[in-house]
């Protein structure tokens, strides 16, 4: 029995491409990322979410911020959406720093706005996020 699932397995793994798993496993870690985020913003943790953003940041822009290696790891009916993966990354790039210009009060701002601010940005991120999530699974024409 257990030779079977293994030998399943491994036929399995060798007719799905490797860059499948490697945009999944992606997503999935910028997804928990995200939640961090959240979390910092929810205990309202100000050191909690500029540690967190930075981090998604980075990673977000490692794998949307390339057109060519994100569509290399898109099915080849959608390689061509690769430029949504682009203006994602830019999006979640404008909505970082303004969550990290509203932690370091850079325009002075009172607390409550600010956190309005932060907290909108944050949401303009997941909106983001879904826009690539909806070209990778999504199959409506």
């Amino acid at each position: 029995m257990l030779k079977k699932t293994l030998v399943g397995s491994l036929v399995f793994l060798l007719y799905t491409p490797l860059s499948a798993y490697d945009l999944r496993s992606n997503m999935l870690q910028l997804g928990a990322e995200l939640a961090e985020v959240q979390k910092a913003f929810i205990a309202s943790d100000q050191k909690g979410v500029e540690v967190s953003i930075k981090r998604f940041a980075e990673h977000s822009q490692a794998l949307l911020g390339d057109r060519d290696n994100f569509s290399a790891m898109l099915p080849p009916d959608k390689k061509h959406k690769a430029n949504e993966a682009v203006m994602s990354a830019q999006i979640i790039n404008h909505n970082v720093e303004i969550i990290l210009n509203a932690i370091e009060n850079k325009h002075n701002q009172s607390g409550i706005v600010r956190r309005e601010e932060a907290q909108r940005a944050y949401t303009y991120i997941e909106h983001a996020c879904f826009r690539c999530h909806n070209i990778v699974r999504d199959e409506y024409k």
